[in-house]
């Protein structure tokens, strides 16, 4: 259990591990933070069925691969929110963007990483000797 912007969401999986439940909710793309047992959040999003498993098929997953590394880096926490309508979903994933500010976020419609994940993922791809 991971509480995320005030909500708690079951997990975090590692992406190959997980078995998607046929529910709809809430759920949070994350990779491992700088200290041991700790996440930052790339995403969050809803859906209305996790079985069509949202995270592999989201257009942002390779740049979410790039950044973890590895899908073994990748983790997924879900919110489940059974029976609820789209825009009890769409509320709450408005909450948590607000609230937690993840580092890939809905800009005008479209959705752009913050510079300092792009930073992050620069230094962890090209280590300088020092």
């Amino acid at each position: 259990m991971i509480t995320l912007g005030g909500r708690s969401f079951t997990g975090p999986f590692l992406s190959p591990l997980w078995q998607a439940p046929q529910a709809a909710g809430l759920y949070a793309v994350l990779v491992p933070g700088w200290r041991l047992l700790t996440f930052r959040a790339l995403h969050f999003g809803e859906t209305a069925d996790f079985s069509a498993d949202p995270v592999k098929s989201h257009p942002r997953y390779a740049e979410w691969l790039a950044i973890a590394g590895t899908d073994w880096n990748l983790y997924v926490a879900i919110h489940e929110m059974s029976f609820s309508t789209q825009a009890q979903r769409e509320s709450a994933e408005r909450a948590l963007l607000r609230d937690y500010k993840p580092e890939f976020r809905e800009v005008d419609g479209k959705q752009i990483p913050s510079l300092r994940t792009l930073l992050l993922a620069q230094a962890m791809r090209n280590p300088q000797d020092r």
